[in-house]
């Protein structure tokens, strides 16, 4: 019997679907986390390798160590502890080992330093993707930063080393812009730029010169009154002919001051046209009125501490400024790596921008040009490559040299892509970076030693802007000529962008890996409590080794190096005598400290001295060295008991 048709049951109700892990894998921020963490592990490894196997004879990093240990332990800086650095340093590290109880060691301090330049790498390629919208471009950015960076572990632990990290936050801060409480981020950028000066004063002056030249040129009140603005225009650009004024008898650094005075002229010339216009309010003034509270706020809260630590303003301002300006004393005013090349390309680099100037008055609204994004991306490229130190092929005013190319192009970055709306602000900051990057440059003088690198970093968002613009458009000539065209463009874009992190990965992280893991393997480490992760060349091993076993062995209850390797102090737990002299200080110490530390050794029952010609003679620069006690103390009043290597092990005679 028919029993008519069948009624099918309602199918249940559907549970929400979860994205599967390909969805969540596109989900950007997700990509985003996932790639800068690959990254910062792997480049935490390569800093590991590469920090534990490098060892520099001169031992500024046991200089600052012993001074971080004297400060943690209640030492008085500038009066028991030598130092021509700010107290900034001091009262974050210092503070962070007075809480911890934390031994100062060799160990802590290059494991520190890890993670700082893993850190400092990882906020600029953050601040790179938000300045041009490309992850890719970030994470490039984050892989030059830290190929530049190689250069911290010369001297672990050194103030450089916060001062990455500080410039990092600022341009970070810059990056992100007023948002929505100008004052505030404002404030927070001030004190960061505060840090960084009472930390180390060059690389402060120049950060803050540089936010000055971009307000001048960019920012209301400013920009139009001309009393105001041309004067700190004028002064940004006489900077460097104040700083290196001492020494012009050098042909290199007369040419350095060229190529700085010309390269500022270039960024100002071309920043020209990038004032305020009738209307516009993005919080830039905002930001710039919370950047000078946030500035007077924290220069003063760090100075109220180390006063309260009981360092009086006097010794402070000897220590932070007049002890700074001795510095090139105590290395002598030496050779800038440039070439006088360099200079034809500044004269090139102003016509440019003078050029550039001249060419917007005249901008045709016809059909986009694929030319303007193509110049900028090889501009930012080389820019890039260069700072990373990656060189498939030799371009540039002088080979070999981190600085002088990004330093000739850093003014393309403050010309906007043809057609860009931007605001006051973010015209700011394209004046800011390219200027910050070109004064940066200055701290290579008095000694264009690691501070050529960290110059150098200053010109990697530079380069990530230079790259971002001309992405913005080639987008736009792409868009011009149709849907299909624009589609072609993003997938070109994105091979192309994977294609230059992949090379940047392999050549910075990867290779760097491989090669001092080798190195590191086939080493031995120290046998010294908190050095047994330091793995230096077998002879630095042995003669250390032995100098320690002299030490003990001739029951020395103190002692001094000629010069110092203060290193030997941790390795040895013999505490240093005030005022804690460092490395060089044959020539740092004045004879009245220099006394002090006389007094200590006759004072102490079992007074020891180690002395090396050959380090000596570096730190004099082949001068004699100084009529001074210390000098002549260790000089007539030791005899040597045992040569270890090129050191002589000495006793009182």
């Amino acid at each position: 019997m028919n029993a008519g048709p069948t009624v099918q049951p309602a199918p249940p109700q559907q549970q929400q679907q979860q994205p599967g892990w390909r969805a969540t894998l596109r989900d950007p921020a997700v990509l985003a986390v996932g790639l800068y963490a690959l990254v910062a592990m792997l480049a935490a490894v390569a800093a590991y390798y590469t920090l534990f196997t490098v060892w520099a004879g001169y031992d500024d990093e046991g200089t600052l160590l012993v001074t971080l240990q004297s400060f943690s332990h209640g030492g008085t800086l500038y009066n028991d502890i030598y130092t021509p650095y700010g107290p900034f340093y001091y009262e974050l590290f210092g503070g962070l080992l007075a809480l911890t109880g934390a031994d100062v060691t060799n160990d802590l301090s290059r494991s520190t330093v890890v993670v700082l330049w893993v850190g400092t790498s990882l906020v600029f390629g953050i601040a790179a993707q938000r300045l041009t919208g490309y992850l890719l471009v970030g994470i490039t950015a984050m892989i030059a930063a830290f190929a530049t960076l190689y250069v911290l572990a010369n001297e672990p632990m050194h103030p450089q080393v916060l001062c990455v990290l500080l410039l990092g936050v600022f341009v970070l801060l810059a990056a992100f812009g007023p948002g929505r409480r100008p004052l505030w981020a404002g404030a927070a950028a001030g004190a960061v730029l505060a840090a960084l000066f009472l930390t180390k004063i060059n690389l402060g002056t120049y950060a803050i010169a540089a936010a000055v030249l971009a307000a001048a040129l960019t920012i209301e009140p400013l920009r139009r009154r001309r009393w105001l603005s041309l004067p700190a225009i004028a002064a940004v650009l006489l900077l460097p002919l104040v700083v290196v004024y001492r020494d012009l008898d050098i042909a290199t650094l007369r040419d350095m001051l060229a190529a700085e005075t010309l390269a500022l002229a270039a960024i100002a010339i071309a920043a020209w046209p990038l004032g305020w216009r009738k209307g516009e309010d993005d919080g830039a003034v905002g930001w710039l009125l919370g950047a000078l509270a946030g500035f007077a706020v924290a220069f003063a809260a760090i100075l109220a501490a180390i006063v309260l630590n009981g360092s009086p303003l006097s010794d402070v301002y000897e220590g932070v400024v007049t002890e700074a300006m001795r510095i090139r004393e105590v290395n002598g005013g030496g050779d800038f790596p440039i070439t006088i090349a360099v200079v034809d390309w500044g004269v090139a680099a102003v016509a440019g921008a003078a050029l550039t100037l001249s060419l917007r008055r005249w901008r045709s609204d016809g059909a986009p040009s694929i030319w303007p994004g193509l110049l900028r991306a090889v501009a930012g490229l080389a820019v890039l490559l260069t700072v990373a130190r990656i060189t498939p092929f030799a371009v540039g005013p002088s080979g070999g040299s981190q600085l002088s190319l990004p330093l000739m192009l850093a003014w393309i970055a403050a010309v906007p892509p043809a057609g860009a709306d931007e605001g006051p602000f973010k015209r700011f900051v394209r004046v800011l970076l390219p200027a910050l990057g070109a004064l940066e440059v200055l701290q290579a003088y008095p000694v264009a030693g690691s501070q050529v690198g960290i110059a150098s970093l200053t010109f990697v968002p530079v380069g990530a802007l230079l790259l971002g613009d001309a992405l913005t458009s080639l987008r736009e000539w792409s868009a011009a000529r149709g849907a299909l065209a624009l589609e072609r463009f993003g997938a070109v874009v994105a091979i192309a962008l994977a294609a230059i992190a992949a090379d940047f990965a392999v050549n910075s992280i990867l290779r760097s890996i491989v090669n001092n893991k080798m190195v590191y393997d086939e080493r031995k480490s120290l046998p010294f409590s908190g050095a047994s992760r330091l793995r230096p060349l077998e002879s630095d091993h042995e003669n250390y080794t032995r100098l320690v076993a002299d030490l003990r062995r001739y029951r020395c209850t103190d002692f001094i190096g000629y010069p110092n390797v203060n290193s030997l102090y941790l390795w040895s737990g013999i505490e240093p005598p005030a005022p804690d002299a460092p490395g060089a200080w044959i020539e740092a110490l004045d004879s009245e400290r220099q006394q002090r530390v006389v007094n200590e050794l006759r004072a102490s029952p079992r007074p020891c001295a180690i002395r090396n010609e050959g380090l000596a003679g570096a730190w004099l620069g082949g001068e004699p060295p100084p009529d001074r006690p210390l000098v002549n103390y260790v000089l007539n009043d030791f005899r040597t008991v045992d040569e270890v290597g090129d050191f002589q092990f000495m006793l009182p005679r």
